[in-house]
């Protein structure tokens, strides 16, 4: 509970810190949060309707970390204009608060309106602080792909809880004797599970989030990739793991086309010439192979499913601040026009290299481990996916090696300016963004006291 009061207290501060100050709180938030959510597999009962456990106290300091993040990524586009940094300031807390209050819920009603409310601030940074016209639409898209799905999950949700005579997840989740709910039909599954599919997103109803992240600005785009996506990863498995949903005939139906999801969308990443909609395009693909993964009901799946959501969250926001980066020096994001950048910024190739290679599940990152997991818990559901795997694995590191090479190698194009000049802002933030992928892989036994079904 004293996590949610710094964070209101965080808002009330606001018009007496700057910029720096407030990303280090929340940085400092994110540490202390690292420290006391380390909590065993009975979690901890704040109030009667907060909760945490290891599940989602992974995920709040993913939140806290990617929010500070964000002030510090977006100390150029943001701090002179002084009459939207205050509103930007309060808007990205505002998120930050729902995300956590979210992840912390219990209730099912907290659960599903925490959940619906994070539209609003991140419908506010892409349409106050978007680049281009076409923001509009892109959050029109979102909002009618979430908004239509969401409906179907109150009432889903309305009626379970009637069935269980609680609303409380926690003790539907120990008390849960209904046997009639351990094989559900279709319009139960669909009804639950949808909303969440769009949010995560799920092939076929990805369309929203390419346009999203484009439109985005960075500190939209870190949010959207960062933590936004891991709302329907969690809100995935917290359903999972409390109703029973184990019915494998849909199972098989949602995990053949998450990895054939999969494989269209890496090649549809490497015909991408907007390096913003290629790492918008990878992240449906990897949240695929992730929904694939917690659907097989293998420990290796669950296990793999939670790190894939904590080290996509850092890679492809980390790709996402060196894009922005690049368009604030080209102001440019084509591939086309973007080339021969080890020519004239070097340690920038450096930092291009480390997240591709990340971005591809190469070691010695977390990423890694989370693919092996999740690919091996593929394989003991069916040895036929193990076609698919190998297909994905080789489109997945082409995309990635055509993004760097395409960036960073070739000619010089003549408008491009040969005197840049790299700070220290953005050396931190790319740090910030790398170390917790190349240290987490210290402490992958968090993941065993991750509540199982």
């Amino acid at each position: 509970m004293g996590l949610v009061f710094s964070l209101v207290g965080l808002m009330f501060m606001i018009n007496s810190m700057i910029w720096e100050v407030r990303f280090w709180w929340v940085m400092l938030m994110g540490f202390l949060s690292l420290k006391y959510l380390n909590v065993d597999v009975w979690g901890l009962l704040f109030t009667q309707h907060l909760y945490c456990d290891s599940m989602s106290g992974i995920l709040i300091v993913l939140t806290l970390w990617i929010t500070g993040l964000m002030f510090l990524a977006s100390y150029y586009s943001v701090k002179y204009m002084n009459n939207k940094s205050l509103l930007f300031s309060v808007v990205v807390l505002l998120l930050c608060l729902v995300v956590v209050l979210y992840f912390l819920s219990v209730h099912i009603m907290y659960f599903y309106i925490f959940f619906e409310i994070s539209l609003i601030p991140t419908l506010m940074l892409i349409i106050g602080w978007g680049y281009q016209p076409e923001r509009l639409q892109a959050g029109m898209y979102m909002m009618l792909y979430t908004i239509v799905a969401s409906l179907p999950l109150l009432i889903s949700l309305i009626m379970l809880s009637e069935l269980y005579s609680s609303f409380n997840m926690l003790l539907v989740y120990y008390l849960n004797c209904l046997s009639s709910l351990h094989n559900v039909n279709i319009l139960w599954f669909l009804g639950v599970m949808m909303a969440f599919l769009v949010k995560l997103p799920m092939f076929s109803v990805h369309l929203w989030l390419p346009k999203a992240h484009v439109e985005a600005p960075i500190a939209g785009s870190m949010i959207l990739a960062g933590v936004l996506l891991k709302l329907g990863g969690y809100g995935i498995l917290r359903v999972l793991s409390v109703f029973f949903f184990n019915e494998l005939v849909f199972s098989k139906i949602f995990i053949v086309v998450c990895l054939w999801g999969g494989v269209i969308t890496a090649i549809i990443c490497v015909g991408q010439s907007d390096v913003k909609s290629l790492i918008a395009y990878s992240s449906v693909g990897h949240m695929g192979v992730m929904l694939a993964g917690s659907l097989s009901k293998f420990m290796w799946g669950w296990e793999g499913g939670m790190l894939m959501l904590v080290s996509h969250g850092f890679c492809s926001s980390g790709l996402f601040c060196l894009a922005n980066l690049m368009y604030e020096k080209l102001k440019s994001r084509s591939l086309f026009l973007c080339g021969g950048m080890i020519n004239i910024n070097s340690i920038m190739c450096l930092w291009w290299f480390l997240f591709c290679i990340a971005n591809m599940g190469a070691p010695p990152y977390v990423n890694l481990v989370s693919e092996v997991m999740l690919f091996c818990s593929m394989y003991l559901y069916s040895s036929w996916f193990v076609l698919i795997i190998l297909l994905m694995v080789f489109v997945g590191g082409l995309y990635n090696l055509v993004m760097f090479v395409s960036t960073q190698h070739g000619s010089v194009m003549g408008f491009v300016n040969s005197s840049f000049v790299n700070v220290c802002n953005e050396y931190l933030l790319l740090f910030l963004h790398f170390y917790p992928m190349l240290f987490f892989i210290l402490n992958v036994g968090y993941l065993n006291k991750v509540i199982l079904f």
